[in-house]
């Protein structure tokens, strides 16, 4: 798995300082993942309306790529890296600003920001992954350091879950060390080898999404994922929702929470990540996204369908082996279809439109909670992940997928 290694001094000085940006996003992960809902919950009582805002978030920030990376092309002087610093450091302000506000519209709106700024970097890696790693290594060396987000993630959320348990005003602490871990990511990114981003000819921000019609195949991937996409983003904060909203019956503990959002899910992801990794360095690109598909509606199926805590673990499990090879997938797959000087370009469109169905996904969610249980919600959510099995299926036989590592 890792011979396939290379030696070069770009390469290791990328894979050492990328594995300490990573743990710093572990613990920024688990404050956006799972510890702020868990929080507007239980401290400032919020409404599904503002729940919704706060987990659609991120996407939104997914989707303003397309502007942030038009802007960071026209600046000249600043290498990747160097914006992805500026974007944590900014991030580590906010954070620390939302341990001294007391309403929930405050907390939201400081909160929503930090989540919008953490997704900005996600083009910018891209970039520095293709231009830092050979093509034999990406998948494994990426396997390795993502590995070590979900584990600080783990570690942290237990930590932060049992200290509000504990006393739900320690929320505050959490919030400060997340703001430190925001500094520390930012001085990871400073030591990442990185160029700076060659300008484009095009001038409208969304220019980056003109490849959707262009590559017609790369369109076509985009589509069929989206179905498995909303599914995934309308379902997930809704296990939250199962397990702490006393209207759902079971009322666990923020611990159980916990365990069973972040810590299994999270565990089963890195225990599952070198070999997804393995998978999409040696297997077609369709073949190992069917698989996470399967476990996929695993997960969502016995989650939502039985309330013993034994079939949630199993469910959390199933949902952990999902997480890790669509983790895999989603950072790397444009490498396999979008030529070398393009992946920016590619992986700008890609997050784009994560953003976009990331956006309307927890408001459907949430709405069809509103008329459906949340048993119903979830056969909507797997039937979803079949369409899109079916559509990506039938893309399996062309041409671009019989040249090697496609």
């Amino acid at each position: 798995m890792f011979e396939n290694f290379s030696k070069t001094e770009t390469a290791r000085k990328t894979f050492l300082f990328d594995n300490c940006r990573c743990f710093c996003s572990g613990i920024i992960e688990s404050l956006f993942k799972n510890l702020a809902l868990v929080i507007a919950i239980r401290i400032f009582h919020a409404s599904k309306m503002a729940k919704s805002f706060l987990v659609a978030a991120g996407f939104v920030g997914y989707f303003i790529t397309a502007i942030t990376q038009l802007l960071a092309t026209k600046q000249t002087r600043l290498t990747t890296m160097d914006l992805c610093k500026k974007y944590m450091l900014t991030l580590a302000m906010l954070i620390f600003a939302s341990i001294f506000v007391r309403s929930l519209r405050a907390f939201l709106l400081l909160i929503m920001l930090a989540t919008m700024i953490f997704k900005q970097p996600v083009p910018l890696i891209e970039d520095a992954y293709g231009q830092n790693y050979s093509p034999q290594e990406r998948g494994s060396r990426l396997a390795c350091v993502l590995m070590v987000i979900p584990l600080s993630a783990i570690i942290f959320s237990l930590i932060g879950s049992k200290m509000m348990d504990f006393d739900l005003q320690n929320y505050k602490l959490i919030l400060l060390v997340v703001s430190l871990a925001a500094v520390g990511s930012a001085i990871s990114f400073s030591k990442i080898p990185s160029r700076i981003l060659p300008s484009r000819k095009e001038k409208s921000i969304f220019a980056n999404l003109k490849i959707i019609f262009q590559d017609k195949l790369f369109g076509m991937i985009l589509l069929w994922w989206s179905f498995a996409g909303v599914a995934t983003q309308m379902l997930n904060p809704l296990r939250t929702e199962l397990l702490i909203n006393g209207a759902y019956g079971i009322n666990a503990s923020n611990l159980f929470e916990t365990v069973a959002c972040m810590a299994i899910p999270y565990t089963f992801r890195i225990l599952s990540s070198l070999l997804w990794g393995y998978f999409f360095d040696k297997a077609k690109l369709i073949t190992v996204k069917l698989m996470v598909n399967l476990f996929a509606i695993l997960g969502f199926l016995l989650f939502f369908h039985y309330q013993s805590k034994g079939i949630i673990i199993l469910a959390s499990i199933f949902a952990g082996i999902a997480w890790g090879g669509g983790e895999i997938i989603w950072c790397l797959w444009v490498t396999k279809v979008a030529p070398k000087e393009n992946f920016s370009s590619y992986m700008g469109a890609n997050v784009t439109i994560v953003g976009l169905r990331g956006l309307l996904a927890p408001f459907l969610g949430y709405g069809l909670s509103h008329y459906l249980t949340l048993r119903q919600v979830s056969y909507i959510g797997s039937a979803f992940v079949l369409i899109s099995s079916c559509g990506l299926f039938l893309l399996r036989k062309h041409p671009r997928f019989a040249r090697k590592n496609a």
